[in-house]
Formats: structure tokens, C-alpha cells, sequence
């Protein structure tokens, strides 16, 4: 079977083959080692799937989850969080001003912006575990999450917003997820 990854020539196809790939309709995506998203995020894939279809690609989620003992024997915790990629102004603009009348957290990396530490979105016995928004620069960022996809998708997306948005409470999963259909329902 052909990579449907390398015919993509816009920000939107990869949306539309992320949903896909979300959805279950294909089951290889670019730098994931999964044929499938992992079973926290089941619950998230409807959102996710009309985010992508809508111009947000997302790369990374995960839902907002209360301290609860892993398979270590730590306690983990964890925020709802989600990001990706935009090059719709509009619905930047969108995102951006529905995440903050939620009380999200908004981070945007433009072009050219090189380097960002992170936030802390998972922890193990509240030390740091996982980090969203941690990025080293647009043309890195796009030759890790999108190796194989097609020249004219990996142009627009180096003229796009590398968006993260991340609920600041530990736990709660019942505010970015609403906020992310409002903005795309506008």
C-alpha cells in the first residue's frame, strides 16, 4: 500500500489523514511506533478527529487525569493537554480566545522561534514526568513528528503555528475539550 503521508500537500490533508488515522481508517502515522492512539485518549478521539478535519493537527494529547499509583508503584497525575499544528489565522485566532475564556494555558511557537523549555504535563511523585510545548525550532519540530510527508505539506507547515494548549489544573479533564469543539464550531 502507497504512503498516503507523502501525496499530502497541505496542513489540511495531514489534518484530514490524522483524523484518519485517529478514527482507525488507516493505521500507520508519522512518527508514532502505535498503530492506534493509546486507550487514554478513546474517550478524545471525536474531538480530535473534528480538530484535525477543522485545521488543527494535532501530534500529541492526553486527558486530564487525577493522582492515581502506576504500574511503578509511583503516583501520577496528569493534565489535560493537546498540540499540534495551525496555519488557518482565523482559526488560531479562534483556538487562542476560546482556550483562554476556559482558562487554558495558550503557546504559541511561530516561525523562527527557537527553543522552549516545556511545561510539565504528566509528574511521578510530583517530579516531572512528561512536557508539552518543548520544542528546539519549526524545522526541527516538523523533521521529528512528520518524517516521509509530502514537500508542499512540510512547507506550509513551516510557515504555521506550532500551537499547545494545556489546562493548569492537575486532573481536570472537562474544560480544554469543550473549549477546542467551541472554537471550532465558531
Amino acid at each position: 500500500m502507497s504512503n498516503p503521508w507523502k501525496k499530502a500537500a497541505s496542513v489540511a490533508a495531514l489534518g484530514n489523514l490524522m483524523a484518519d488515522w485517529l478514527e482507525g481508517r488507516i493505521s500507520t502515522r508519522p512518527a508514532y511506533c502505535d498503530t492506534q492512539p493509546d486507550e487514554e485518549t478513546d474517550h478524545l478521539i471525536p474531538i480530535l478527529a473534528a480538530c484535525n478535519r477543522a485545521g488543527f493537527v494535532t501530534t500529541c494529547s492526553q486527558p486530564g487525569e487525577p493522582e492515581t499509583r502506576g504500574w511503578d508503584g509511583r503516583m501520577y497525575r496528569q493534565r489535560a493537554a493537546v498540540e499540534g499544528w495551525v496555519a488557518d489565522r482565523r482559526l488560531l485566532d479562534r483556538l487562542r480566545v476560546s482556550a483562554k475564556r476556559a482558562g487554558i494555558d495558550v503557546i504559541a511557537h511561530k516561525p523562527g522561534v527557537r527553543w522552549h523549555d516545556g511545561i510539565p504535563v504528566t509528574d511521578a511523585d510530583r517530579e516531572p514526568y512528561t512536557w508539552f510545548a518543548r520544542t528546539d525550532g519549526h524545522r526541527n519540530q516538523i523533521a521529528y513528528e512528520w518524517p516521509g510527508v509530502g514537500g508542499r505539506a512540510v512547507r506550509e507547515l513551516r510557515k504555521s503555528t506550532y500551537l499547545t494548549l494545556i489546562d493548569p489544573v492537575w486532573g481536570r479533564d472537562d474544560r480544554l475539550w469543550p473549549a477546542l469543539a467551541n472554537a471550532i464550531r465558531s
